[in-house]
């Protein structure tokens, strides 16, 4: 496993914790009903909510809405786990894209707090889940447990990220336990992995300069194996 530097979530380099207006979101969520009556339950949906209009700073010609959460979700089924980031706008990736975009997607398991990272930057895109070590006052150290699979949905406006769960089985099975401690961040990413050449795959755990510029959090839970409106894998 390749060792991963702070990332972006709460230990983005140059990160701007969001204010009063986060500090009182409310977290709309539906707590998952024991397994035996998950199929009764209503789907779980909208486990983290923002309001719109709160991102932080601007850039010119960067369209905030990019950068701008709504929501998010988290699901699994036997195999996979799939995090949904909604955001007020989402433009396409391409390889001459200049404003950087990162985002994540936290989250407790059986003790480990996890994180699902995508990076669409300057020369391509990557997607990878890190589980995070003991925070430090200069932020948070990671092992990344490796690439996964990202959509940019730019007709719904979704960042979806997907895991399979045997990447998380040295830290967490999922089992007797809830998907906790929800928190989701976007932020602006300048240049290309301070890794990776130009024209090469890039990483966000390289990522040289990135500012987080929105951040929602949540103390909903999900229990794995759930209803949720999120398709899973897809």
């Amino acid at each position: 496993m390749r060792a991963v530097r702070a990332g972006i979530g709460r230990a983005g380099i140059g990160r701007a914790r969001v204010g009063a207006g986060l500090a009182g979101l409310v977290a709309v969520g539906v707590l998952a009903a024991p397994m035996a009556h998950a199929a009764k339950a209503k789907p779980a949906c909208d486990l983290v909510t923002d309001p719109a209009g709160d991102v932080i700073g601007t850039a010119p010609g960067v369209d905030n809405g990019d950068y701008d959460i709504r929501s998010a979700d988290v699901a699994t089924d036997k195999r996979n786990l799939t995090a949904v980031i909604r955001l007020t706008s989402l433009a396409p990736n391409t390889a001459v894209s200049t404003a950087g975009r990162t985002y994540e997607f936290d989250f407790t398991a059986n003790g480990h707090t996890f994180g699902l990272q995508a990076a669409l930057l300057t020369g391509g895109a990557s997607y990878q889940a890190v589980v995070y070590d003991t925070s430090t006052p200069g932020g948070r150290t990671g092992t990344d447990l490796g690439d996964i699979v990202g959509v940019v949905d730019t007709a719904h406006h979704e960042i979806r990220m997907t895991a399979p769960l045997w990447i998380f089985a040295t830290y967490a099975s999922f089992k007797q336990t809830y998907i906790a401690d929800l928190d989701v961040t976007s932020g602006r990413a300048g240049g290309y992995g301070a890794v990776d050449p130009p024209g090469g795959k890039v990483h966000i755990g390289s990522e040289a300069a990135t500012v987080v510029v929105d951040d929602a959090s949540s103390t909903a839970r999900y229990l794995p194996g759930a209803r949720s409106c999120v398709a899973v894998g897809k």
